[in-house]
């Protein structure tokens, strides 16, 4: 019986004992065996038993195949070790958890060590629960206000800078036009670009375009958890995206100059009022049709 015969009865279980005593002296006898063996372990797709047989075919050509063959399935086995190994190991080691909040919505969050986050609206937050009690470090985008346990330090990371307390009250808005930290009790540590500043209660530090000021809050929780948002001196460009975050619509604002400053604040429970709080100290106009919200001058 020719060699291609007893591998294809030997790949569909046929094999009579005389003809399993002649598959047994094949040269290339311990490869097949090995790849039966390590190949139970894995679970494949649908067999294509054809094709199975012209690789083994090409494979047992000469010796040097034969060698090749034995070298390349024993790399393969070591591949799929290794990335069982490195798999394993991320999962152990890491269990990140991650909260995202739509427009218009909010969530509390209570850490391991029972800190308290409050996400804003159109934000998001994650960190490892698995390393908190040694490592209590998380990553912001977009707008929260923690109150932390005090311990070991806390570090809240955001594209613009990091934020490092003990034990305090602070909110933290880190949105792509703009990032504020509020200081309501104790004192926090606020590094950009390597340089850090110290954040007092009341203290407030705004970093718009690139320029780093710090201000004063009389008030002792963030605007935003009493459902208005207030803004000093900023672009309407930003304003409106601020709105966007509150309200699911979008602008149009072709005829309008949106680099005009704004000051004043807007509700986060009634469109018309808060579009009537922008529109008329600027001498706006607005029409709403569908979620578009076209302004113009007046």
């Amino acid at each position: 019986m020719k060699e291609e015969e007893l591998i294809k009865k030997w790949l569909n279980d046929e094999l009579s004992p005389e003809e399993l005593e002649a598959f047994k002296k094949l040269d290339a006898y311990s490869s097949y065996v090995k790849l039966s063996e390590k190949a139970s372990h894995f679970k494949a797709p649908k067999f294509n038993e054809a094709e199975s047989l012209e690789h083994l075919k090409f494979r047992t050509k000469s010796k040097s195949s034969k060698h090749f063959t034995s070298r390349f399935f024993a790399a393969l086995i070591a591949v799929f070790i290794i990335v069982f190994a490195v798999v394993k190991l991320l999962n152990k080691e890491t269990a990140l958890e991650t909260y995202t909040t739509e427009v218009a919505a909010s969530e509390v969050i209570h850490l391991p060590d029972q800190s308290e986050i409050n996400l804003s609206a159109n934000s998001s937050v994650s960190y490892d629960s698995q390393k908190w009690s040694q490592n209590r470090n998380l990553t912001l985008k977009g707008e929260a206000f923690f109150k932390v346990k005090k311990g070991e330090k806390f570090t809240v990371n955001t594209s613009h800078g990091a934020i490092e307390v003990l034990g305090t009250q602070f909110n933290v808005k880190s949105r792509d036009y703009g990032f504020e930290v509020t200081c309501f009790e104790g004192s926090v540590g606020v590094t950009i670009d390597n340089k850090q500043h110290i954040l007092e209660e009341n203290d407030q530090l705004v970093l718009t375009r690139n320029s780093v000021k710090k201000t004063q809050t009389h008030f002792e929780t963030p605007d935003w958890t009493r459902n208005s948002t207030i803004l000093k001196s900023t672009p309407l460009e930003d304003v409106l995206k601020e709105f966007e975050n509150y309200y699911d619509v979008d602008f149009e604002t072709s005829s309008i100059n949106t680099s005009r400053l704004y000051t004043g604040s807007f509700t986060h429970s009634n469109i018309e009022i808060a579009l009537k709080s922008i529109t008329l100290p600027l001498d706006l106009t607005y029409n709403i049709k569908d979620k578009k919200v076209i302004l113009t001058n007046k």
